[in-house]
């Protein structure tokens, strides 16, 4: 795109994805992000940290050459909050907007979209949107993704949330620290000032929300900026991903864990239950898939609540803190 705004002064917006053998959605993100719509006045600038990919991803990114800037580290460099960290001051833009490798844009107005808040406010900070399961996902994790975010009130209304009076600035409400850096939006002049990524393994994002309100601005929920994005784990990937995420959660943001037995060995039932019925209703799943899903579910939820039990079992154990974390010794660090 020719522009007659000199380098100095043009503004740019970031769009940021880190890969690692992301061959299977790259070229469909890539060229959603390509196709944006883009706010009178600024440039895009699309840049992706890879961190060691053995698939095609690389050659794919390659075919964008002059359209994207690739930056390469060693797997072992990577972190979820430094990385990011890293790309925040590699960028160009205004504001930075981060996606994970198999999070596909859901419209030509994505990008639009999640930057309408920041038009709002000056306070507005950081910005989170809806993801959306994709069809054939695994019914667990479908049912998952659809209740977080179908849960967060009306769906074509932006929600602002709010911890401070606006007239005296005293607390009025506890911080909610719930964020996605799935799809995510920030203030780039915030990430590289006052409220930086903490560089950390896991749960980055929520420990960004907690910090930017503690900050003393706005989080914000744009459910039209949203993307195609579910996980496809196997069981066995599904206990991982949960360990990580209890372990990262009390970790960045102090959240608490029990380890219970019996939620072990019968916590899995009820949440299988409402898998089941989930699947009989949805109608994305062939009568094949139903099937076949009818008998993986309840594997899906034991390895859900393995995973709580083990990470908590981990964190109250000083023998299992000395460990390394499961993500470390069998998941790729930025897989998911």
């Amino acid at each position: 795109m020719v522009s007659d705004v000199s380098e100095s002064k043009q503004k740019y917006v970031t769009v940021f994805i880190p890969t690692l053998n992301g061959e299977q959605f790259i070229k469909e993100i890539i060229d959603a992000i390509l196709d944006q719509v883009l706010p009178d006045g600024y440039l895009l600038e699309l840049l992706i940290i890879d961190s060691g990919s053995k698939d095609r991803t690389l050659e794919i990114i390659d075919d964008y050459k002059g359209k994207l800037t690739l930056d390469q580290i060693p797997n072992i460099e990577f972190s979820h909050g430094g990385t990011r960290d890293k790309a925040a001051r590699m960028a160009k833009g205004e504001f930075i907007l981060f996606l994970t490798q198999d999070a596909t844009p859901g419209s030509k107005r994505w990008l639009i979209n999640m930057l309408e808040p920041f038009f709002l406010s000056e306070q507005v900070g950081c910005v989170f949107g809806k993801q959306v399961p994709r069809p054939n996902a695994a019914p667990t994790i479908k049912r998952e993704v659809s209740g977080v975010f179908g849960g967060f009130g009306p769906q074509d209304a932006i929600l602002i949330y709010q911890n401070k009076s606006f007239i005296d600035h005293k607390a009025i409400y506890p911080i909610n620290n719930f964020f996605s850096d799935v799809n995510s939006a920030v203030r780039r002049k915030l990430l590289v000032g006052e409220v930086p990524f903490r560089k950390v393994n896991y749960a980055e994002d929520h420990a960004l929300a907690e910090d930017m309100q503690k900050k003393g601005y706005l989080k914000a929920y744009s459910p039209s900026g949203f993307v195609w994005h579910s996980n496809e784990y196997t069981p066995r990937q599904y206990f991982g991903r949960k360990f990580d995420e209890f372990i990262g959660l009390q970790e960045s943001v102090g959240a608490k864990l029990t380890a219970s037995k019996k939620s072990l060995l019968l916590g899995w039932i009820r949440p299988t239950v409402h898998d089941w019925k989930f699947i009989r209703i949805d109608k994305d799943y062939s009568m094949r898939s139903k099937l076949v899903w009818f008998i993986e579910s309840p594997f899906y939820n034991m390895a859900a609540k393995a995973g709580q039990y083990y990470a908590a079992r981990y964190l109250n154990s000083p023998k299992g803190r000395s460990k390394l974390s499961y993500e470390n010794k069998i998941r790729p660090k930025n897989e998911g």
